[in-house]
């Protein structure tokens, strides 16, 4: 049976398959009032509740936010230079163990549903690997990663002196967070996910999208902005900030809000100047926005995967690009490292699928344990950026991984492996 929305004088289908092909190869007003309505048959379908909902469940690769919701561009730098090309590295076999065996870089690439990987060292590629129709110019999304990159933002930021200290209140920057339960919840506490405030990331990461669709697919008749989700005075506060690890997207949006009060411009514009453009980016990205340009950096990020591994290069640069210091050095320690004693050990952090303790959590970055001094970025469905500044060397995986735990720990252990094989530790 075929379900059909009728709004505004437009027809809204089922999600995915035709639907998103023919979305694609609309543009201008057309694509504009097919992306509105697709989003108000998104937002309902997903807003059902009970047994509709479930009725109605969508395949996991159909819900594309970015089919349904505005894209901001992040412009290339004026001045690109392309990453450079070294000797190719034979990797395929190199081995890697993890608790639920042992494996090699080709069988992973396999098992990871892996769509890119991209291997740096000593700053060049020396190894690339694009699958299906992906290439160079692929534009990827970044999951969780962006949650990474907005770190880095908060610490220029404070660097630049346009946030006072990373133990300042949020709310000195974005007022309306006084009347909500983030109220007096610093900047360390929001960076390191331990806010107290109660939330369950499931269920309410979904609806950021959801009522942002739906709000934008009537016009603002219904659903809610992402600024107007973060203000909601409906949130109870659970915990003491700062004595409990909780993940929670809502988190890094609330971070935003105070990172843009501080800045006095949108994040996505901060992004184009303090990062993209620095880096010399030769790819521009997109950035996922609300209907009324409110980007999200809970996720959602596109970019290719030469941009995401010059992130790395950078971090294992200890911030510096092009002899530029792009990023603080001491917010790039901090970030990946336990050198603040705040950051969570990988113990107090659960994840699922986890079974080794390997993943810490402060500064909005994922430092590893042991004495390698390695860190990484992670997002869902298989997506990361491992560094390792002391053996110069960058993994960059990006895939469409929807096993439990997107074999997020068998990827740092390969990374691991990988850079091991170009760069003996000693």
């Amino acid at each position: 049976m075929q379900i059909r929305w009728v709004t505004m004088g437009c027809t809204c289908l089922p999600f995915g398959g035709p639907l998103a092909l023919t979305l694609h190869t609309m543009n201008g007003s057309n694509a504009h009032l097919m992306g509105r309505c697709l989003g108000l048959g998104l937002a309902l379908l997903l807003g059902l509740g009970g047994d509709a909902a479930r009725a109605l469940t969508l395949p996991t690769w159909a819900y594309k936010p970015e089919w349904v919701l505005p894209q901001a561009t992040v412009a290339a730098s004026p001045a690109p230079v392309p990453l450079v090309a070294g000797p190719r590295a034979e990797l395929g076999n190199v081995l890697y163990h993890h608790p639920s065996g042992t494996g090699t870089l080709n069988e992973f690439l396999a098992q990871g549903k892996v769509q890119a990987y991209l291997v740096l060292h000593q700053g060049q590629v020396v190894y690339e690997h694009h699958a299906s129709q992906n290439g160079p110019a692929t534009l990827h999304q970044s999951f969780s990663m962006m949650k990474q990159v907005l770190g880095l933002l908060v610490g220029i930021a404070i660097d630049e002196r346009k946030i006072a200290s990373i133990d300042t209140p949020l709310d000195q920057y974005a007022p309306g967070l006084k009347r909500t339960a983030f109220a007096g919840v610093t900047f360390r506490q929001a960076l390191h996910m331990a806010t107290g405030v109660a939330y369950d990331e499931d269920r309410e990461r979904v609806q950021l999208f959801v009522k942002a669709a739906l709000n934008r697919g009537t016009f603002g008749h219904a659903g809610a902005t992402v600024v107007e989700q973060l203000l909601s005075p409906d949130r109870q506060r659970v915990a003491e900030p700062g004595k409990r690890y909780q993940y929670a997207s809502i988190t890094t949006q609330v971070l935003q809000l105070a990172l843009e009060g501080a800045t006095g411009e949108p994040v996505q514009k901060y992004l184009q100047s303090r990062l993209w453009q620095p880096l010399n980016m030769p790819d521009a990205a997109r950035l996922l926005t609300d209907g009324q340009g409110e980007a999200y950096t809970l996720c959602c990020l596109h970019a290719t995967a030469a941009s995401y591994a010059r992130i790395g290069q950078m971090m294992a640069q200890g911030g510096r690009w092009q002899n530029r210091q792009v990023v603080p050095a001491r917010w790039v320690q901090l970030s990946g490292s336990f050198a603040d004693p705040t950051v969570w050990r990988a113990r107090d952090v659960p994840r699922t699928g986890k079974r080794m303790n390997l993943f810490g959590f402060g500064y909005h970055w994922w430092p590893m344990e042991g004495d390698r001094g390695d860190f990484t970025a992670l997002g869902i469905r298989g997506q990361s950026i491992y560094v390792s500044p002391r053996q110069n060397v960058v993994v960059v995986r990006l895939s469409d991984d929807d096993a439990l735990g997107h074999h997020a720990e068998e990827a740092a252990s390969l990374a691991r492996a990988i850079a091991d094989r170009l760069s003996p530790l000693k």
